[in-house]
């Protein structure tokens, strides 16, 4: 992934997210052609960075 130079973009309502307590990871099912897709990052704001990559990729 590219470094992160803007903010990226919120993750959209509707998307679920958490952060694992036992991992220490952030966590995201983001939907897609294929059904859900489970993405994990190391910070919040890298899940965000993801969830608008994986989100703008989905073939719909």
């Amino acid at each position: 992934m590219p470094p992160i130079s803007d903010p990226p973009p919120p993750i959209p309502a509707g998307i679920v997210h958490w952060h694992g307590q036992v991992t220490g990871s952030w966590w995201a099912m983001v939907p897609g052609r294929q059904g859900p897709r489970l993405v994990e990052a190391v910070s919040a704001v890298a899940l965000a960075v993801a969830v608008d990559w994986h989100l703008r990729r989905a073939t719909w």
